[in-house]
């Protein structure tokens, strides 16, 4: 273990410990300012030579670190700029292509106004410089922009081209109806941003190579401050650890631990791909039933588990307020609240795949929002059904009201209820495969007799066996009734299911 601070001896008592402790004494046989004098130039002799040996150190690690920097830049943007030259250039192409489709139809009929509308986000991107639409005879209908003076005939290179001048790029497609050409789109794209990258590049170099000459000058002064940068970035990395392991137990802390609802034995389990996962699930009794969500946002990691969160609170609160409504409202009004705050306030474009279950302890299960397909294994048969969940990704759209409805299936006694996240049918093999729907319907049926927490061990087993490596969070929630609900044979189910292959 590290000595603590107090236990340290100090820098005097590890440099002269006889004169710390008072004890030292001049010989009676030789100048008492002797040895004094010659233990000063030693001590200075050592302080300079450990100022010198840091100055050197830290210059040949500052070299270095200019040479790695100039290897690392070349390397970046070896890569970056012709990836963002191809980006730019399929943007043309495509854009033009686009730009024609949408004004065929204003072209068709000589409306000024149409054919600007269809410039569409065109008109607002950085990228555009200009966008111009002539009739089949070349005439100019509309421009939008200004054109660079090099760029001369639009059309003169063959359509789907692109011609290239001093910062652009442009391209040409034909606006067509019924394969009758109508008119012509061009649209020219500027390479600012290659020629800004090209610059930054040329720039970072002449830092690294002014750092480098700035560094065997400053060196001495460098010494002094070096610890202090390096202690913050430190605690810096140590605080970012500390919050994602806070957030970690945060998200593990709020699935539930009281999962003893009526009429249902219920196994859940969980492995999120980074520190902190996306994937949801909660068992909210009430009585003679309880709420069940399950979901997945889209992604891991921080941004995702917040997300999570979310979900988590909004629907707790909820099913709490609202206890005569349907999973259809709850579905509802959680996706508006959502759609604020991951839109609004998060300003991402991430989405929720959800489902909301409310169990009656009777069987009957209704349930609304869109996720992966609830699996029944019916005791009767010993096969696996699937239900499909309709509806939209929650914090796509504000309102998805008219998008979402509920649904009903009914459990008999013996009947196994399998919830899971797409983690767990996209796990995928060292070759590539998917884990899939039909080894997951397998698993289940393999062991349906098996407790509830048998069958999730199962499956949770057979999909971490068959992924060597995990991409994305895994879930799986396994209920069994065992109500007195009534006892259904193989034709009696009141409701369309696939059975057999997905």
């Amino acid at each position: 273990m590290l000595p603590t601070r107090a236990s340290r001896p100090s820098s005097a008592e590890r440099r002269h410990p006889h004169e710390a402790k008072g004890t030292a004494r001049p010989s009676a046989s030789r100048p008492a300012a002797g040895p004094p004098a010659t233990a000063h130039v030693h001590v200075g002799f050592s302080g300079l030579r450990l100022k010198v040996t840091l100055i050197l150190f830290v210059s040949a690690l500052l070299v270095a670190l200019s040479l790695l920097i100039f290897v690392l830049v070349n390397r970046i943007f070896g890569d970056i700029n012709p990836s963002m030259r191809s980006d730019l250039e399929w943007k043309a192409r495509r854009g033009a292509v686009e730009l024609a489709q949408s004004a065929d139809l204003g072209i068709a009929i000589d409306d000024v106004a149409m054919i600007k509308e269809s410039f569409g986000e065109y008109r607002s991107s950085p990228d555009v410089l200009a966008i111009v639409a002539s009739d089949q005879n070349g005439s100019i209908l509309v421009s939008h922009g200004s054109l660079p003076k090099s760029v001369g005939d639009l059309f003169a290179n063959p359509a789907g081209t692109l011609k290239q001048g001093h910062g652009w790029l442009l391209s040409w497609a034909e606006s067509k109806i019924d394969g009758n050409t109508l008119g012509r789109i061009a649209l020219v794209i500027s390479t600012a941003r290659l020629d800004a990258g090209e610059r930054l590049r040329r720039n970072m170099l002449v830092a690294a190579l002014l750092g480098c000459l700035a560094a065997l000058v400053v060196s001495l002064f460098f010494v002094n401050f070096y610890l202090g940068p390096l202690i913050t970035l430190t605690h810096r990395s140590l605080r970012t650890a500390r919050e994602m392991e806070i957030a970690k137990r945060i998200q593990t802390s709020i699935l539930p631990t009281r999962t003893d609802v009526t009429g249902l034995e219920i196994a859940a389990a969980m492995i999120a791909a980074d520190d902190v996962g996306g994937d949801y699930y909660d068992v909210i009794p009430v009585e003679r039933g309880a709420w069940i969500g399950i979901g997945d946002v889209a992604g891991h990691g921080l941004q995702a588990g917040l997300i999570m969160l979310m979900v988590q609170s909004i629907v707790a609160a909820l099913t709490r307020s609202r206890r005569e409504a349907t999973p259809r409202d709850l579905v509802t009004t959680l996706n508006g609240v959502l759609y604020d705050n991951i839109r609004g306030r998060l300003k991402t474009d991430e989405h929720v795949t959800f489902s909301l279950l409310r169990y009656d302890a009777n069987g009957s299960v209704t349930f609304a929002g869109a996720h992966e397909d609830i699996i029944v294994c019916r005791a009767a048969t010993g096969v696996c059904e699937l239900v499909a969940t309709s509806g939209v990704w929650l914090g796509a759209l504000r309102d998805i009201g008219r998008a979402t409805d509920d649904s009903a299936i009914k459990l008999a006694h013996g009947d196994v209820m399998v919830l899971y996240t797409d983690g767990v049918t996209e796990a995928r093999s060292a070759s590539g495969e998917t884990f899939g729907l039909e080894r997951l319907r397998a698993e289940i049926e393999r062991h349906r007799a098996a407790p509830s927490t048998e069958i999730c061990s199962a499956v949770m087993g057979a999909v971490t066996a068959w992924m060597p490596v995990q991409d994305d969070d895994v879930t799986v929630f396994v209920a069994r009734y065992s109500g007195d609900g009534e006892r259904q044979g193989p034709e009696e189910h009141e409701y369309e299911v696939e059975i057999g292959g997905s």
